[in-house]
């Protein structure tokens, strides 16, 4: 209907984010599913930004209402969808695996030390525009590497570590060698006390990543992990880094791409950078990631942009799991990092 068009087109002028029917007819959905405006964000699966623009568009039309904290639809946005044919989201994602292909049973030991050594882990803190994810998703993560055979016997590098994946790792005794790169003193800190005290071996080291890696990194390692910033720019820098550490074809990389903060237009420029470093994505799992709500909410872009305010309660930032390899002739990135790469028109957690 012209009408979507209409609130696309206005709202991508306004947020200078790609916006298109579907982005809209998807708002509507998940208006029709929840009147929270952080699982709206969540179910719409669209750039934060553009989907409170939109909603302040359909509320301009009278198409919904903002009641309190509560975001509804009304009587003529409620025409306006069965006109358009929009229905309310079905989820159909396995609800043993969370439709993350893969179970933590093998890891169990493993994953109930770390259950006990995360309480007290440093929180996160805005300064690094720092999330992790849930212990039981760092698993995971663990699970889906060792499933594609990245972990046993191999030398693996965090790149940035919110989500103390390098002691997960080292705890199931899995890989050879663990190594983080980390710019919070506090986490290398805490880090370093763990692996002190399990006698897990991890060489825990500060370093900021917008300089190039130290020389033993370089091109040492069989795997990375990385959780990189969401801009163009960002994903060059960081995946860029973690592939300057493998050894040579065929290693692996693993990192998170959310909606929430990328557009599927940001998505085709990331990818093109992906295989332009020599990097074939092999696996590609929908929010397979899924990130525990951070204190200083009220600090970041996102919620001076939400049209009524509530604290999120639920978990609502998630990320896809992206997995790549390298083929012949794939080139890291090792140049230093100069201005502002952490920003754009889609961010919102900054």
């Amino acid at each position: 209907m012209e009408i979507l068009e209409q609130i696309a087109k206005e709202a991508e002028a306004n947020t200078q984010v790609p916006a298109y029917r579907r982005s809209v007819e998807k708002v509507i959905a998940a208006v029709m599913s929840s009147s929270n405006f952080w699982r709206i964000v969540d179910l719409s699966d669209e750039p934060l930004p553009l989907v409170a623009e939109i909603l302040k568009l359909l509320n301009k039309r009278d198409l919904v209402a903002f009641e309190g904290t509560q975001i509804l639809l009304t009587e003529a946005g409620a025409e306006l969808a069965k006109k358009a044919g929009i229905e309310p989201f079905a989820s159909h994602r396995c609800p043993t695996c969370k439709g993350r292909s893969v179970v933590i049973d093998e890891l169990k030991s493993a994953y109930e030390k770390f259950l006990k050594i995360q309480e007290n882990r440093p929180p996160a803190i805005h300064q690094y525009d720092q999330g992790y994810v849930t212990p039981e998703n760092t698993f995971a993560r663990v699970a889906l590497a060792d499933d594609r055979g990245d972990l046993r016997g191999k030398n693996v590098i965090v790149l940035g570590d919110d989500d103390l994946m390098s002691i997960a790792l080292a705890l199931t005794g899995l890989p050879a060698k663990v190594t983080i790169l980390e710019i919070d003193e506090r986490l290398v800190n805490f880090i370093k006390e763990v692996s002190e005290e399990y006698n897990l071996n991890i060489d825990a080291r500060v370093h900021d990543l917008r300089e190039p890696l130290p020389e033993d990194v370089v091109g040492a390692y069989d795997t990375f992990f990385t959780d990189p910033p969401e801009t163009v720019e960002a994903i060059k820098a960081f995946v860029g880094r973690g592939v300057a550490t493998l050894k040579g074809e065929r290693c692996a990389g693993y990192f998170g791409v959310t909606r929430r903060e990328s557009s599927l237009d940001k998505w085709s420029r990331i990818q093109k950078v992906l295989l332009d470093m020599g990097l074939v994505i092999t696996d590609l799992l929908h929010n397979f990631n899924e990130y525990v709500n951070w204190d200083y909410y009220q600090e970041m872009r996102g919620w001076q942009l939400t049209p009524v305010k509530e604290p999120p309660k639920d978990i609502w930032y998630r990320s896809t799991q992206f997995r790549v390899e390298t083929v012949r002739g794939f080139k890291g990135f090792n140049d230093p990092i100069v201005g502002d790469i952490y920003n754009d028109a889609e961010s919102s957690t900054t």
